[in-house]
């Protein structure tokens, strides 16, 4: 598990996930997606969370359960951008809605 501070943390894990042929799923479970490596078949699971307003993110790959910023974690959050993103736009637009 390791504390997202920023996008600059992520560098090196970014340009590796670029690099190699991830495939990014959502799973069932709320801020938890299945990473899934293309030329291997090789799968891990990220989890993203927040506690006392802090956010982290885990994977369950060896770099991953040692404190790293894996690019597993960096292909996911990726995505899980994305949804943060959409989940705030449809709860705007629901209050708009409501007002």
């Amino acid at each position: 598990m390791i504390e997202l501070r920023s996008v600059a943390q992520l560098e090196r894990a970014i340009a590796r996930a670029k690099a190699g042929r991830l495939y990014v799923q959502r799973t069932k479970l709320y801020r938890q997606y299945r990473v899934t490596n293309r030329e291997t078949g090789a799968q891990y699971y990220v989890n993203f969370f927040v506690r006392h307003g802090k956010r982290y993110g885990a994977c369950e790959c060896k770099g991953g359960q040692q404190g790293y910023a894996c690019k597993h974690l960096a292909a996911a959050a990726g995505l899980h951008v994305m949804v943060a993103a959409e989940r705030q736009k449809d709860a705007a637009h629901k209050q708009q809605l409501a007002a």
